[in-house]
């Protein structure tokens, strides 16, 4: 757009219609009664005189309604609860008599024991509210009667509980007084037994003694002095086991067949300890028997503790069944209160439910009359007359908000609506008429400035694409730097060796010129001559590869868009793997790795920029040679090695890189081609070089993909057409 032409569009914006005054023809000859806000008002007075109506009777009826649910809660529901907290409590009771019997200890016996007196205290206090409350003296000293008799059984499970508990108590000390004495007799009995098995073999009872000769120890009364001691231990050990079954014993039936054998093992012992002679007789073990009698079969011993126990369990069985059904008479007793008072309270229920009915009707009289109403004014006033007029006014503003101001604005009637809709089309055609003379110069405007915007754009992002990738370039010279100086200085000494070895044969070809007339000498010649050209063909083959690495290096670090031509990329590919592999060592003189090559010849040259293809595969090794260097300084005996592979395809040719080293956890496998995302530490990595490999291979027609296991290995696959996509860049350049 030219000056002019925006002066133009300017000086048009400006000048902007007049919007005539109108007041509609109707406004000031309209009566009062017409308007909408004289019918609201009439209609607000009705629906007043309606609600106060209402109220009147609701308040009449709900004054009755009041008087009978009074009643209820002051004293059919607090009777009811009470009846219902009696039942629980009297429940309550009867589970403490299971707590208190199955109490362990003195101290969890009394905490229950005073739980179940507040519990009674409790029973007791609502039965009293409960009298205080209405007149059911007849029921209440019933209950009372009945909450005495299990209160009876309650005491009598109580002190036979405790008792059981001091019993538990004193089994506890006997329990621990038994395990020593049999300790005792485990130890007198495997050292006197011992003793006189080895009398038996040896003939010795000390050491320092004469061996008795074998009829003397093999005698009879030896080897009855030997069972003897092994009848006392079989049977002291009976006792014991006896008595440990005693105390586990859950059935006092079971309990005289035990007590039998015990007093019979514990007889055996004790016989077979008095026939042994006064040698064998051992005072302590002697002792230990005796206390056996006493802690088994004495008077406070633990057949007879575990006999009284286990009585007082059965007598408190028959106490708790006893209890249960002086609890289930009282809730029967306490059911009769609970209907009664629940008559009393449904006959309140029902008076109060019928002056709530009488209300009910009364309301519904007047509510029906002033739905009635509502549904005529509704129809004929609210819809018919202001609400379809008012959605018709509001949808049209909804459009014109929208910007279609093509709506048309119709209503009809003659009220305050119709003054809107009348004003709402003059704001409409003012509108338009603003809109048609701006439109223009705003889209021109507009225009204009987007324009500027993605021109300013659109430089900063080549300037940034031009400097990220000139220093990708320079990062990959420096990584490039060390491994060529090592790959440059193998060809030079390549070649001062052979020109010393071609040195020396020009000599000797000198000395046997001078034996010339010699035939050996001529053979001599002639192995020398083929010997030079060897070392010369050499020193040629070297020079053209220090060439090369050196025109690689210059094509690498070359900036601008590099050109298209065939290439070995093959060779290619291998060379930079041990560029890469010389920079790692230069760096890192510990790092040393295998190459296996499975290169495919039938690939033969592709048409790529070389730049371009060394830069991808320079990246891929280096970051191969990196994991592999990261996972050797973990790993003392691995062996780092990368494999590199070509095929030829239907319609591309496949390029393979693959390392054994540490692999790409699958959570971030997807995201290695965005730009800047890098694994290394620090400054180690911009997190560029495999956004620019994608956006190269792209360029060339190819792709890349990656195939990983963690801790296994790493794999990258190149794929590039076979055909050149050379004539379909460039015409994208031109387009661009």
């Amino acid at each position: 757009m030219s000056e002019s032409e925006k002066e133009n569009a300017g000086s048009a914006s400006l000048e902007v219609p007049e919007i005539p005054a109108n007041d509609g023809p109707d406004a000031q000859q309209r009566s009062f009664l017409g308007t909408i806000a004289a019918r609201l008002s009439l209609i607000l007075l009705g629906s007043v005189m309606l609600i106060a109506t209402a109220s009147l009777v609701a308040y009449f009826a709900l004054q009755v309604t009041l008087n009978y649910q009074s009643r209820m809660a002051d004293v059919d529901m607090p009777n009811i609860v009470d009846s219902v907290q009696i039942a629980r409590q009297s429940t309550n009771l009867v589970n403490g008599a299971f707590r208190i019997i199955s109490a362990q200890t003195r101290q969890e016996h009394q905490a229950e024991v005073e739980a179940v007196e507040q519990e009674r205290s409790a029973l007791e206090g609502i039965i009293e509210e409960l009298d205080s409350r209405s007149e059911l003296d007849e029921y209440t000293q019933q209950i009372r009667m009945l909450l005495a008799d299990l209160s009876a059984h309650l005491a009598s499970i109580q002190d036979s509980a405790f008792r059981r508990l001091q019993i538990g108590e004193t089994l506890s000390l006997l329990t621990a007084e038994l395990a020593e004495i049999n300790r005792g007799i485990e130890s007198d009995l495997a050292q006197a037994i011992d003793d006189q098995g080895f009398y038996l073999v040896e003939g010795l009872r000390n050491l320092d003694e004469s061996p008795v000769p074998l009829e003397v120890r093999a005698s009879e009364g030896e080897f009855t002095v030997y069972r003897n001691l092994t009848v006392v231990n079989q049977q002291a050990n009976l006792a014991v086991l006896l008595l440990d079954e005693m105390l586990v014993l859950n059935d006092r039936q079971f309990l005289p067949p035990i007590e039998e054998r015990f007093v019979s093992a514990l007889g055996n012992a004790q016989r077979a300890y008095s026939n042994l002679p006064a040698f064998a007789q051992l005072v302590s073990l002697g002792a230990s028997l005796q206390r056996l009698e006493r802690v088994g079969a004495g008077d406070q011993g633990i057949v007879e503790l575990r006999r009284e126990a286990l009585l007082r369990q059965e007598q408190e069985q028959d106490s708790l069944v006893m209890a249960r059904d002086a609890s289930a008479l009282l809730d029967a007793e306490i059911g009769n209160l609970g209907a009664l008072i629940s008559g009393n309270a449904l006959a309140s229920s029902d008076a109060a439910r019928e002056s709530a009915a009488n209300g009910i009707v009364l309301l519904f009289i007047i509510n029906l009359t002033a739905a009635a109403g509502a549904l005529v004014f509704g129809y004929f006033f609210v819809w018919k007359s202001l609400a379809r007029r008012l959605t018709a006014l509001s949808g049209a503003m909804r459009e014109m908000s929208r910007g279609d101001l093509e709506v048309a604005v119709d209503i009809g009637g003659n009220d305050e609506v119709t003054d809107m809709a009348e004003a709402l089309e003059k704001f409409r055609e003012y509108a338009l008429e603003v809109q048609r003379l701006n439109l223009v110069e705003k889209l021109a405007q507009e225009l204009d400035a987007k324009n500027e915007s993605l021109e300013a754009t659109l430089k900063e992002l080549e300037k940034a694409q031009q400097q990220i990738i000139a220093e990708e370039k320079l990062a990959s010279l420096g990584q490039l730097a060390a491994g060529i100086a090592h790959e440059i200085k193998n060809p030079l000494n390549f070649i001062g060796n052979f020109s010393e070895i071609a040195m020396e044969f020009g000599k000797e070809i000198e000395e046997l010129l001078e034996e010339i007339e010699e035939s050996d000498a001529r053979e001599d010649i002639r192995e020398i001559t083929e010997d030079l050209g060897k070392s010369l063909n050499k020193i040629r083959d070297h020079s053209k590869r220090a060439d090369n690495i050196v025109r690689s290096m210059l094509e690498h670090s070359r900036g601008g868009e590099g050109e298209w031509r065939e290439t070995d990329l093959n060779a290619t590919l291998k060379q930079y793997v041990e560029l890469a592999y010389h920079s790692m060592r230069a760096l890192n003189t510990g790092f040393n790795m295998d190459l296996v090559t499975e290169l495919d010849p039938d690939i033969g040259p592709l048409e790529v920029v070389p730049q371009d293809i060394s830069r991808v595969f320079l990246n891929l090794a280096t970051n191969a040679c990196q994991a592999l260097d990261e996972k050797r300084k973990k790993e003392e005996d691995f062996e780092p090695v990368i494999a590199i592979g070509s095929k030829r395809l239907e319609k591309d040719a496949e390029f393979v890189l693959r390392d054994n080293g540490p692999g790409i956890p699958k959570d971030i496998r997807d995201r290695i081609f965005e730009p800047f995302f890098t694994t290394k530490e620090g400054t180690k990595g911009t997190g560029l070089g495999l956004s620019l490999t994608t956006d190269i291979l792209v360029r060339h027609g190819g792709s890349i993909s990656v195939d990983s296991e963690e801790g296994n290995f790493t794999e990258m696959r190149i794929r590039l057409p076979l055909e050149s996509v050379r004539k379909e860049e460039e015409a994208a350049q031109e387009e661009t």
